[in-house]
């Protein structure tokens, strides 16, 4: 079982990984603001709390102001060690509702098959978060242009970590996506994974991440792979798990708009 200071720890990396515009500091718990795209940049992450259980609904009462403040929801990300205990049943008595359910999961690097890549594809290794990622993304998912662009400034606020944009390409047209983060400490998650439908199962977004792993991650330290993905994705997770990735935690939003 993943011991409280290793998921805190996590949430750490993905905190640099994914860095919010604003931040405010309150009694240990960290709220992050960006414009509303993403819950990773855009949530209350109660990851310590140094106050008592007095001050809880009136910090939950100031969390909710200043993200009324931004017109945004209040969204908290609740981790396997929350605090303070009893958070999840506060919060859920003042309305919030539960969100996206979703497993962390990791592998050592040197357990990953680097071999049986797709070679009927091209994949290309950038520093930055190109116009090709952004638009390829922004016409076959969830998130528009806009909101592309947003996510680009997201990454763009990158410093410490070192970060990689992977496209997989068929004659010279992009197909699919992947994007890399590695921590000082040795960690590379993986996000924006994404193939076109009509590309799918063909082993691209393995591929992708073999690629970024034997091209780019191994040569600037990487020792473990890590990702998020919703439980509800039953194929991301069965493309996982047959990786040999394996839970070490979970989480989920609590929203309140």
């Amino acid at each position: 079982m993943t011991s409280s200071k290793e998921i805190k720890r996590f949430q750490e990396f993905l905190m640099n990984a994914w860095p919010a515009e604003h931040y405010f500091f309150l009694n240990g718990w960290i709220l992050r603001f960006t414009t509303g795209v993403t819950y990773r940049a855009n949530s209350v992450i109660p990851i310590n709390y140094t106050g008592n259980r007095a001050l809880v609904e009136k910090d939950i009462k100031i969390v909710e102001n200043a993200y009324k403040s931004y017109d945004l929801p209040t969204i908290y990300t609740m981790h396997e060690h929350f605090e303070p205990a009893g958070l999840d049943e506060i919060l859920r008595d003042r309305g919030y509702i539960e969100q996206d359910r979703t497993n962390a999961l990791l592998m050592s690097v040197e357990h990953l098959n680097l071999k049986d890549i797709n070679e009927d594809y091209r994949y290309e290794i950038y520093n930055e978060r190109v116009i090709k990622f952004s638009s390829l993304l922004s016409r076959f998912t969830k998130r528009d242009k806009f909101q592309q662009e947003v996510i680009k400034e997201i990454t763009s606020r990158i410093v410490v970590p070192k970060k990689c944009f992977v496209i997989a390409k068929l004659e010279g047209e992009p197909i699919g996506t992947l994007m890399g983060v590695l921590n000082p400490h040795g960690y590379v998650y993986i996000a924006d994974v994404f193939v076109i439908p009509e590309f799918r199962r063909q082993k691209i977004a393995n591929s992708m991440l073999k690629t970024v792993i034997k091209e780019w991650a191994i040569s600037n330290g990487a020792k473990n792979i890590w990702l998020q993905v919703e439980l509800r994705n039953n194929d991301a997770m069965k493309l996982y798990e047959n990786l040999g990735m394996e839970k070490i935690y979970s989480y989920y939003y609590l929203r309140r708009d």
